[in-house]
């Protein structure tokens, strides 16, 4: 359920994109004590089976910018997500649940526009519990998996897991590190919670590379809407910042 735009830094249709706009270069206490809220719980556990049985789908519109040196470049463009129903599948030699996620849309920049496809495969246990996923030129395996909290209140915030990943399933050639932890905030209203999915990609050597923000609206009956995609990285001197909702 994590939107993937940011496993190996910024997405080449990305870095094509900016390369192409930026010409290549350069008071008092209270009386009465105040008794506060009960902070509703909302079912995360039931929202994830719900997104892995129905599948999902969101459109949200971007905005953002592009930098090279002191050149920057504003940035508009549309975004559409799609996950695909769950089902039986084997990752690293034990069984699991297989969907596909795609993230298609265009940039516009300067003139110029740049369509951006990213399709993965992600695989999770039984429990929903992320296990790896797998992309073109890309093998990620989880390293540790705390996964999802059953229910969720504004305020919480934990890890959910962390991947090492490699050009393929041989395992041989580290490209990428990434953590994804979560924290929620309180809805726009009093029926939904934000759940918010922090993914931070590093390179083989360490560097910190891309971060990827993804913000879900989870209701009371567990039914999740994908509402918000933020995302900054950096790759061969094109800094990119996005925000789509």
């Amino acid at each position: 359920m994590t939107v993937n735009l940011s496993k190996k830094a910024v997405p080449a249709a990305l870095l094509a994109m900016t390369l192409a706009a930026c010409g290549g270069g350069g008071g008092g206490s209270a009386s009465t004590p105040v008794t506060p809220p009960v902070l509703a719980s909302f079912p995360v556990q039931q929202a994830l089976g719900y997104a892995y049985t129905h599948g999902l789908q969101s459109s949200l519109t971007i905005t953002g910018t592009t930098s090279n040196g002191s050149t920057v470049i504003p940035l508009t463009g549309t975004l559409s997500y799609k996950l695909g129903v769950a089902v039986n599948a084997t990752f690293n030699g034990a069984a699991a649940l297989q969907a596909t996620e795609t993230v298609s849309g265009l940039l516009n920049g300067a003139g110029v526009s740049q369509p951006l496809t990213i399709s993965s495969q992600l695989y999770v246990n039984a429990q929903y519990a992320p296990i790896g996923s797998t992309e073109s030129g890309d093998y990620c395996l989880a390293t540790s998996s705390p996964g999802y909290p059953a229910t969720a209140t504004a305020g919480q915030s934990g890890d959910i897991a962390s991947f090492s990943c490699y050009t393929d399933s041989s395992r041989r050639t580290l490209t990428s590190t990434q953590k994804i932890t979560y924290a929620t905030t309180a809805g726009s209203d009093s029926g939904t919670l934000n759940f918010q999915m922090l993914s931070n990609v590093a390179d083989a050597a360490g560097k910190p590379a891309a971060t990827t923000t993804t913000t879900y609206a989870i209701s009371a009956a567990g039914i999740p809407k994908l509402i918000r995609v933020q995302m900054t990285g950096s790759e061969s001197g094109i800094n990119v910042d996005l925000d789509a909702k």
